[in-house]
């Protein structure tokens, strides 16, 4: 047998208790959940919760649960000057989970440590000094990888912390050619992607 609690729409609750340490959740008459003697639950139906009844920061520590993702790329060439740090733009999405990115620039809505990878090529191949780097609230942050002579492409990865409301990332690129450099216009070569590592 089975301990029932039961809401019925002509008794109000109605329990029927019993001795086997099983209990079942009623309404009008309908198991909707029951709960073993080893305090195994078992639902009818899957849980139902309200959209955002867990909030981020309800989660166990180190769950990054459905923060915000998004992967760009450059649809267009960027002018970068010469030694002069030129922000570069990302105008196509692959996928933006939050819309979080709004003119090359990343301002998520949720506080956490997100993961930052961008990668920058340049359509000249000469001997100049070639970097992109990730830059926190208009100001370097990390720079990545140095390359010369005839490497076409740079790198930056890193971990940054982000408030959720006012701090923003965006990439830069630097080249020291002598003149400016236009950067490829390539979906594989050009891109900018980040996602919540981990929450506040």
């Amino acid at each position: 047998m089975t301990s029932l609690i039961n809401a019925s729409t002509s008794a109000g609750v109605v329990i029927t208790p019993d001795t086997s340490g099983v209990l079942a959740l009623q309404t009008a008459g309908t198991t909707a959940v029951s709960i073993s003697s080893g305090q195994v639950a078992t639902f009818a139906q899957a849980p139902v919760l309200p959209a955002a009844s867990i909030p981020q920061a309800a989660l166990a520590a180190g769950v990054a649960g459905n923060g915000p993702a998004f992967s760009y790329y450059a649809s267009g060439a960027t002018s970068v000057a010469n030694s002069t740090f030129t922000k570069i733009l990302f105008a196509a999405s692959e996928f933006d989970t939050a819309s979080a990115v709004s003119s090359s620039r990343f301002t998520p809505t949720v506080a956490g440590y997100y993961q930052i990878n961008a990668c920058v090529t340049y359509g000249n191949n000469s001997s100049a000094e070639k970097v992109c780097a990730v830059f926190k609230n208009g100001a370097t942050y990390k720079i990545g990888q140095d390359f010369t002579a005839s490497i076409y492409g740079t790198t930056v990865s890193c971990i940054v912390y982000l408030n959720g409301s006012t701090d923003y990332v965006e990439i830069y690129g630097y080249q020291t050619s002598g003149g400016a450099i236009n950067t490829n216009a390539i979906q594989v070569q050009t891109y900018f992607q980040g996602f919540l590592a981990r929450a506040a």
